[in-house]
């Protein structure tokens, strides 16, 4: 491209300015100078290209530049190359999405890429590539293919459109539907060019991550290629790189055949040998020259990955390990790492770790290597050849190095120790020596869920208790006690301590003054845990109950809310006169339900499959078949950390146990605090505590609909507070609805739109209530009506809230929707990005407790498709806001609450509500903004609390009258979570506001 002057001249300008009020004073003259240009009728195209160029450089500059998306566009409309270049460069740039010259971009693309020139289509691609509109990616996805398929297209081209796909399929996997097209892209891995085949390759490994059964056939197509350049020597001159021939696509196709299984083929298999055997021959000879030795080293490790994965020749792993062994004693330091990294996967696969523990020494001795990265792979290394022979020698050394380890290895190798000290401990006393040393070593650089899971071990086994209680007591009075070694001794001592009582010098006065001597000099969180032990010891150990009040008494004055509230409460308790009310709360913790160590789940977040999935993880054989089970779906263990969700749990039943015990006793005062102290609470999670991903898993649905369900929901509890907004967002359609309401009645739009790139047919739009239609209630609208019951459609639920059951009788007519009259047919067909609308009339006669459903109806590519979604109409929307005077409020509260007076109804939830703690303030008013939304009327001031939030509303029917309708929001930011308590003098009332809150909360 040749220079333009006046880019230059501008360029220059803005580099000689001395400070930012002068480059911005060049650049407003600038702009004005361009917009004033743009008006001219007769501006050419090279001054209109170095226009564009001026805007494009300011706004990498910074600047906010939001006009010249037309002269772009005019530009990828010329048929100069540089023009059309520059013109794609300011539409990736400049344009956004919902810009009006957004179908401009596409159709222009669409053109371009079907151009017979390869440059123009080769620029087009680039575009594509770059820029992020939505839907750019599913509207040409099939046009890129067409071309890639193509016998016409040059190979340039082809290259070309299989990286776009690439990238598409990166950013925007569920638009490109990758499924349909995998197949026919994968016999391109035997393509006469190498350079399309490199190309390919890439794509080909990409999909075979997500559609192992759509591209299964690639296996063979790679085997096949390996075979033609490795053993037939089959390949241009043009891609030998020092004497190796096609390095790169050979580490691409070895690389690829790691996602698929051994291939079941005899012949194939013997194929597949004698390439792995051909490959590690050749690698005996030394390559003289750096670049070859990087190339043929590069596919040696690539193709022992292999061997390892498919693991069907154990002599083939037993010759790896010797090969192996030469390398992670190589002065090179890349070699070493790769050595160690490809060692690591073989311990995961070998049947036998002999080979490999020959080079234990020269493993340990790598933990001290100049480079960090050796370091840490000789880490991993040690980890997954561990076994029950040489674990102890292991996690000595590791615990040795562990003093003078880097600060960034100290937490992943006190995770790993941990680990392998529970796996292979053969006596409980080294377990529980090896964990304190662990603790006190390197408790500053891990997290909690290392003395949890002491704990944890602890308390499941009883032949550690006894053991455990003398070095605990030890731990506390050793002259240095980390603070995590504080908090498991304090732990252990306040469950257990009972069992060391008539020992020597362990009697509970010494137990407790070890424990109050250390107390001062920790943090809050451990004098928390030492108050628990306090209170604990005053129900083991009545003899010293005085002492133990005494402590209690001391922080009751403290500064500290949470130390203060335990003191209070602890002494309370402990003040109470009833024998069995402190054994009770205070009763022995039992053990924990069986399930993987915290510190496994921690260790496996760390190794996360990346762009690239990882075909195994660190860990040693028994791991690696696990994982496997569990990604075929044979297995049903579960690889969710539990620690956290445990206590959050515990937290919540306590809450709830809180409220219940209140709406005995409810004042205007504010609620009762929640203890987190030990309460021995059990029974179900309370309301918002959802497992949605759990049941989704257990459904057996992919990811994708997982993530489809769970947005479809956030749609349907969005509108359950606003007026209008996204009901579905398919891939073929697009439902939004726009609703007006004055109690009892209201108006809702529906906007079906056509997202897929072919016209629909047989649109039918069908509002009914479930069970009403005999009485009329059920009203189509469209050109031809299907019955829903026809064997040939295709009936898909869409929203993720499932369709509503049939109604009973006693709510039969409550909810009447019927069309809305004077409106236009629906057209016979709907274009691709068309759009069309229909209103209904609703009518609330009687309180109705389930949502009417929405039925479409349409035909696309000669396949009838009948999907239903639950309209978000409620009795919630029939909610009118009332003021009433602030001291009235908590008087009508008191009289619905009373169940004796049957005047009304009650419908309580404690949700989890965990943004609570990262925003209180915005969090806040996003709840006022839901009460508000749902139709209530804020009372300020009613409440003392100021954080809680209490509303009044009318509910209005046309037959049954109006129904009084209060709310309470009481928000515990502490605890991550909100108790709602819904009072109406109609209780199914109650209930169904009750239920949308909990969606609401529950899709924040």
């Amino acid at each position: 491209m040749a220079p333009m002057k006046g880019l230059t001249v501008f360029i220059a300008d803005l580099r000689k300015c001395r400070s930012t009020e002068e480059e911005e004073r060049r650049v407003n003259k600038e702009l004005a100078n361009i917009r004033t240009k743009f008006k001219e009728p007769s501006l050419s195209g090279y001054n209109r290209k170095k226009y564009v160029c001026k805007l494009i450089y300011m706004s990498l500059l910074g600047y906010d530049v939001n006009f010249g998306h037309r002269e772009a566009v005019s530009l990828i409309n010329s048929t100069k190359y540089s023009e059309k270049q520059i013109g794609y460069l300011a539409v990736s740039l400049l344009l956004i999405e919902h810009d009006e010259y957004t179908r401009a971009v596409l159709a222009t693309l669409r053109r371009d890429i079907h151009d017979q020139n390869e440059w123009m289509v080769c620029v087009a691609l680039n575009a594509i590539s770059n820029i992020t509109f939505g839907g750019i990616a599913e509207l040409l996805t099939e046009d890129i293919i067409v071309q890639l398929l193509s016998p016409a297209a040059s190979m340039f081209v082809k290259k070309k459109c299989a990286l776009c796909l690439l990238r598409l399929l990166r950013r925007a996997p569920e638009a490109v539907d990758a499924g349909k097209w995998a197949a026919r892209i994968v016999p391109y891995l035997g393509h006469r060019d190498i350079g399309v085949t490199l190309s390919v390759a890439s794509l080909v490994t990409a999909l075979a991550q997500q559609f192992p059964d759509e591209t299964r056939k690639a296996a063979s197509f790679a085997i096949r290629r390996l075979k033609a350049i490795i053993v037939d020597s089959d390949y241009p001159v043009d891609y030998v790189y020092y004497k190796v021939p096609a390095p790169w696509l050979q580490i691409k196709l070895l690389r690829l055949l790691q996602y698929f299984p051994a291939p079941e083929s005899a012949e194939l298999r013997a194929l597949l040998l004698s390439i792995l055997r051909h490959i590690i021959d050749v690698s005996q000879d030394v390559p003289r020259e750096l670049q070859q030795m990087d190339a043929q080293y590069s596919i040696l490790f690539e193709a022992i990955n292999l061997g390892i994965h498919l693991d069907i020749d154990q002599a083939l792993m037993r010759e790896c390990a010797v090969l192996l062994g030469r390398f992670i004693t190589s002065r090179e330091t890349n070699v070493r790492y790769l050595g160690l990294e490809t060692m690591a996967h073989l311990a995961a696969y070998i049947d036998t770790l002999d080979p490999i523990k020959a080079y234990q020494g020269v493993i340990v001795r790598s933990l001290r290597d100049r480079d960090v990265s050796v370091r840490r792979r000789a880490l991993d290394l040690l980890y997954s050849m561990c076994d029950v022979d040489n674990a102890r020698a292991i996690v000595s050394e590791l615990l040795r190095h562990m003093a003078v380890s880097d600060f960034a290895l100290r937490e992943e190798m006190a995770l790993k120790v941990a680990i392998l000290t529970e796996k292979f401990a053969t006596e409980y006393s080294w377990y529980v020596d090896v964990m304190m040393r662990l603790v006190s070593l390197a408790g500053d650089h891990m997290g909690d869920e290392v003395w949890h899971r002491i704990v944890q071990v602890v308390l499941a086994n009883e032949e550690l208790q006894l053991y455990s209680c003398k070095i605990a007591l030890q731990t506390l009075r050793a002259p240095v006690c980390h603070e995590s070694a504080f908090k498991v001794s304090a732990y252990v001592l306040g469950e257990f301590g009972h069992l060391i009582a008539n020992a020597q010098d362990s009697a509970p006065i010494d137990q407790l003054k070890a424990l109050q001597a250390r107390m001062p000099a920790t943090s809050q969180v451990a004098r928390a845990v030492a108050l628990t032990t306090v209170a604990k010891f005053i129900n083991l150990f009545p003899e010293i109950k005085t002492l133990c009040l005494r402590v209690l008494d001391r922080y009751r004055g403290a500064l500290d809310a949470e130390l203060q509230q335990r003191a209070c409460e602890y002494y309370a308790l402990a003040t109470v006169e009833s024998e069995d009310l402190l054994p009770t709360v205070f009763e022995e913790m039992p053990p924990f339900p069986e399930r993987q160590s915290a510190l496994m789940s921690r260790l496996l977040k760390r190794e996360a499959d990346t762009e690239d999935q990882r075909t195994w993880v660190y860990g040693g054989r028994e791991i690696n078949r696990e994982r496997n089970l569990q990604k075929t779906g044979k297995s049903a263990t579960s690889l969710v950390s539990a620690d956290e969700e445990d206590n959050d749990t515990a937290t919540a039943v306590a809450y709830a146990k809180t409220a219940t015990a209140q709406n005995a006793s409810d004042t205007a005062g504010s609620p009762q605090q929640a203890d987190e102290g030990q309460k021995q609470a059990t029974g179900a999670a309370p309301s918002g505590v959802g497992n949605e991903k759990e049941d989704a898993t257990a459904a057996g649905l992919t990811p994708e609909e997982q993530e489809r369900i769970t947005k479809s929901k956030k749609h349907y509890a969005r509108l359950l507070w606003e007026t209008d907004g996204i009901l579905f967002d398919g891939d073929e359609i697009q439902v939004g609805v726009v609703a007006q309401y004055k109690p009892p009645a209201g108006r809702v739009g529906i906007f079906l739109g056509n997202k897929s790139t072919v016209p629909i047919y047989d649109i039918s739009i069908n509002a009914f209530v479930r069970g009403a239609a005999a009485d009329g209630t059920d009203t189509t609208l469209g050109n031809s009506t299907t019955s829903a019951t026809d064997p040939s459609l295709s009936t898909i639920g869409l929203s993720g809230v499932a369709p509503a059951t049939a109604t009973d009788e006693s709510e039969q007519g409550a909810l009447v929707i019927q069309q809305a009259a004077g409106q236009d047919s629906l057209p016979s067909s709907l274009m691709p990005l068309g759009q069309v609308r229909l209103f209904f009339d609703v009518s609330c006669h009687r309180v109705f407790t389930t949502p009417p459903t929405l039925r479409i109806t349409y035909t696309m590519a000669g396949a009838p498709t009948v999907s239903e979604l639950q309209l978000p109409i409620t009795m919630g929307h029939f909610i009118d806001p009332v003021t009433i005077p602030i001291t009235d409020f908590f008087a009508r509260w008191k009289q619905l609450g009373d169940s004796s007076a049957g005047v009304g109804g009650e419908a309580q939830n404690v949700l989890k509500t965990p943004f609570l703690a990262a925003d209180a303030a915005e969090a806040g008013q996003w709840m006022r903004n839901v009460v508000g939304g749902m139709g209530f009327a804020l009372i300020h001031g009613a409440d003392p609390e100021p954080d809680n939030l209490v509303g009044v509303g009318i509910a209005t029917t046309e037959s049954s009258g109006r129904f009084g309708c209060l709310l309470r929001v009481e928000p515990k930011v502490s605890h991550g979570l909100t108790r709602v308590t819904i009072r109406a003098t109609n209780p199914d009332v109650a209930k169904v506001v009750a239920t949308n809150i909990n969606m609401v909360f529950g899709s924040r």
